[in-house]
């Protein structure tokens, strides 16, 4: 018989207490994690740029590795005890937790650190993984163990110093799949033997995992599992005809060449497939829903049975996205539902299956994004409404029949946790403070692991009902020794543009803001269509780093600024397509906009403006002082995208169109044609190993302002990558320099 715990609902219900094994049982609650004092505006530490760029005295402190475990498992995390590093499991209605020692497994090499792990309680196999790497290419690979805990048997899942990509235990426990050199491969965890599910594997053919050129979309992972633990399906994408890119490494006596597909706009991309794999007749099926090599297939997902399967399939253009359902088998294949766009249509991973064949499915269809029910006949019939967009889909619980989901309803800046009933009904919100929420819905759907922070306050942690009730407060605050710094805050505005349109904004300003002085002002953008930079959360979008840089520049006497433009996230999907056939347009002129609402303000010292960007925002920077002379004094770019034609064709095209379908708008987006009207100081900022935006962007940027006769500044990051990584401290020290030297 199940037992109620006194206070909570009737139907959050414990699951049965865990066996105690080998593990002695402890009560160590996470709430009893270090808390601190909220950081204020009056007496503390200087912040410096070694504390923010070089310590750890800013990073959050959640628990690691942090998950619901399946089958009415609770939830897990990794921990620290004296004797090393812990799995603690914990009962989310009793607080009863277990604690697995891993120094005590026996034959896991001492110097082994644990960095994730994948645990089935009901089969008792438990997935340990290394310390991962990244390769030049951004494709992160780890050694894993295997432990049988029943059994205390220990072993390694791939082959001895295999490091493997994309690692997944099957729902039931039994089998785990992984990539290793563009290969699929499988295993029966309690024999340890091996299958291979495709063998073509090597620098052309990608199997369960996304080609470079394709991870546009979003993911790398190319592969899933059916819920029933049969069958497992994945893309094959061959990028044979794709053109190699090179980076070439200059550090060494004779310079090493490192390519890699990458397909520029227009250009051929990867052709990608869909292939099913049945573990009992270890045969592989393709799904083949007769979509032209050209078009792109971005989503699978399995339905609640595991005998169909949903292809998303979307045109080149971008502006026809069809869901087909498929039997596992390759047979019966129709299409369910059509989505059209006159501009494009963005890829989401919102689809969930429904136990009647239903499956739920956002779509900006109504010119917002909003939550549908897809039947099995076809017909979608919308579960929310309004002026207003849903993002991410988190979880369902379909025994309670409702859909949970992230909006920005009320607020722009703040994201809340809603549901709303599956069957159709009012839309609940279930988070109340402002800020940012973020929940792990359990598989049961009856709690969630819900972090919270705002503009002020590093996250918190609690373990919530459904329902939004806070149950335990597990990290009261992850940041302890924040309050030990004196340092501004954000302060969030709005104006409005001269043709009435009301845009977010925020100020950082100095701790002793006088509003009779003249400040200058270091503005901050991205602006790229459905992006966001003006969010009330610690670390806004770019991680706390650089939240603390722009406090940093504040306590040096700067007034920092943000904006978004018109075609950023939550204003919908007209909002976002003015972007269409000319990248950038509204980023530049709504910042122009923005100037002019600076130079309103008595404060503002306007002849002293200067902005900074990355990527995107790179782009924005060199635009600024190219298209918008002479606005701004003085800006820094970091990797910029200059020439549009040069870029992914996956996440060009669908704002652009092809060069040949659009000449006109590429050649306007191009900054190479605005290179002779640069004024102002600028820096060009790159690293010579981005494998997203060429470095040779900056090149021949460069090489165009040269040719105009005009002065710039320029830093090189030998092999770095497209976030400089490896050299954040420098980097932002040089960015800070240089606006103290000309701004």
């Amino acid at each position: 018989m199940s037992t109620i715990t006194p206070g909570l609902p009737a139907r959050y219900r414990r699951f049965p207490a865990p066996r105690p094994a080998r593990w002695p049982m402890l009560l160590l609650a996470l709430c009893l994690l270090p808390g601190l004092a909220r950081a204020g505006d009056g007496a503390g530490k200087p912040l410096n740029l070694e504390t923010i760029f070089a310590s750890d005295t800013f990073t959050a402190r959640l628990p690691a590795a942090l998950q619901w475990l399946p089958a009415g498992g609770g939830y897990a995390r990794l921990g620290e005890t004296g004797g090393g590093q812990v799995i603690v499991r914990r009962d989310p209605v009793t607080g009863e937790e277990s604690i697995l020692p891993l120094g005590d497994i026996p034959g896991l090499p001492a110097d082994f650190r644990v960095s994730d792990f994948q645990w089935h309680p009901g089969s008792g196999f438990l997935l340990l993984k290394g310390p991962a790497s990244t390769d030049w290419q951004g494709y992160e690979s780890a050694l894993w163990y295997v432990y049988q805990v029943a059994d205390e048997r220990l072993r390694l899942l791939g082959e001895p110093g295999q490091a493997l990509q994309l690692v997944k235990l099957s729902p039931d426990g039994r089998h785990a799949g992984f990539v290793f050199a563009n290969n699929l491969l499988v295993v029966e965890l309690a024999s340890g033997e091996r299958r291979r599910v495709t063998r073509d594997g090597n620098q052309d053919i990608f199997n369960g995992i996304f080609d470079y050129g394709s991870t546009e979309f979003g993911w790398v992972d190319g592969w899933r599992w059916s819920p029933d633990s049969k069958r497992l399906a994945f893309w094959r994408m061959d990028a044979t005809a794709v053109p190699r890119y090179p980076l070439i490494d200059e550090l060494h006596s004779y310079s090493r060449v490192r390519d890699f597909h990458y397909p520029n706009t227009g250009e051929v991309h990867a052709v990608n497939t869909v292939h099913v794999f049945d573990l009992r007749t270890a045969e592989t099926t393709a799904i083949d829903i007769g979509h032209d090599p050209d078009d792109y297939l971005p989503q699978l997902h399995w339905d609640s049975t595991g005998e169909h399967l949903y292809v998303q399939h979307l045109t080149r253009d971008h502006k026809t996205l069809r869901l087909w359902r498929a039997g596992a088998d390759g047979e019966g294949i129709e299409l369910l539902h059509t989505d059209t766009d006159p501009a494009w249509l963005d890829i989401t991973d919102d689809l969930r299956p429904l136990a009647d064949g239903s499956v739920l499915w956002t779509s900006e269809a109504s010119g917002w994004r909003h939550l549908y029910r897809i039947n099995v006949d076809g017909k979608a019939r919308p579960l929310t409404r309004g002026e207003w967009t849903v993002g991410n889909v988190i979880g369902v619980d379909e025994v309670g029949g409702w859909a949970y989901f992230y909006a920005k309803r009320e607020s722009l800046i703040d994201q809340h946790v809603y549901r709303v009933p599956l069957s159709g009904g009012p839309v609940e919100r279930l988070t109340t403070e402002a800020g940012w929420h973020r929940w792990q819905l359990s598989p049961d759907g009856l709690y969630a692991l819900a972090t919270h922070s705002d503009a002020r306050t590093p996250p918190t942690l609690a373990l919530r009902a459904a329902d939004g009730e806070t149950l335990t407060m597990l990290v009261d605050d992850a940041v302890p020794r924040f309050g030990a710094y004196a340092m501004a805050h954000t302060e969030f505005v709005t104006f409005r543009t001269d043709d009435g349109i009301e845009l977010n904004g925020f100020f950082i300003k100095p701790a002793d803001f006088n509003p009779s002085k003249k400040y200058p002002v270091i503005a901050y953008g991205y602006g790229n269509a459905g992006s966001q930079v003006v969010v009330n959360r610690w670390g806004t979008q770019r991680g706390p780093t650089q939240d603390l840089w722009h406090r940093y520049l504040a306590q040096e006497g700067y007034v920092v600024f943000a904006m978004d433009n018109r075609t950023t996230a939550g204003r919908g999907k007209v909002a976002k397509n003015l972007t269409y056939g000319e990248y950038g347009k509204w980023a530049v002129l709504d910042y122009i906009e923005g100037v002019d609402y600076l130079k309103s303000l008595p404060w503002v010292d306007g002849d002293r403006i200067g902005f900074w960007g990355w990527s995107g925002g790179g782009y924005l920077a060199a635009a600024l002082m190219t298209k918008a002379a002479p606005l701004f004094k003085v800006a820094v770019s970091v990797a910029p995208v200059i020439d549009l034609t040069r870029y992914q064709a996956v996440g060009v095209e669908r704002w652009m169109g092809t060069p040949e379908e659009n000449p006109d708008g590429y050649a306007r987006v191009n900054l190479m044609n605005y290179a002779d009207r640069l004024q102002g100081k600028l820096l060009l900022m790159h690293g010579t190993g981005d494998e997203n935006v060429k470095f040779s962007f900056t090149l021949q940027f460069a090489d165009a302002l040269i040719r105009a006769n005009r002065q710039f500044d320029m830093l090189v990051y030998p092999n770095q990558r497209h976030g400089i990584a490896d050299h954040r401290l420098h980097v932002f020290t040089t960015m800070t320099r240089y606006f103290r030297e000309h701004l």
